[in-house]
């Protein structure tokens, strides 16, 4: 699975993938983001701090 297909099948943007595992019936994809590419939502500084990960 390439981070292309992510981005063409899915909209994923900006993230790399990292696994892909299928379970049940269902397919997990396990992506990361650069830190370079992180900022904050409101305000759009790149001056952020890791607060933990979110599953989605």
């Amino acid at each position: 699975m390439s981070t292309t297909l992510l981005y063409h099948a899915f909209g994923i943007r900006r993230y790399k993938h990292i696994s892909t595992k299928c379970r049940g019936g269902a397919i997990y994809f396990t992506v990361r983001q650069d830190r370079c590419d992180w900022c904050g939502p409101e305000c759009g500084s790149h001056k952020v701090k890791p607060r933990g990960q979110v599953w989605r």
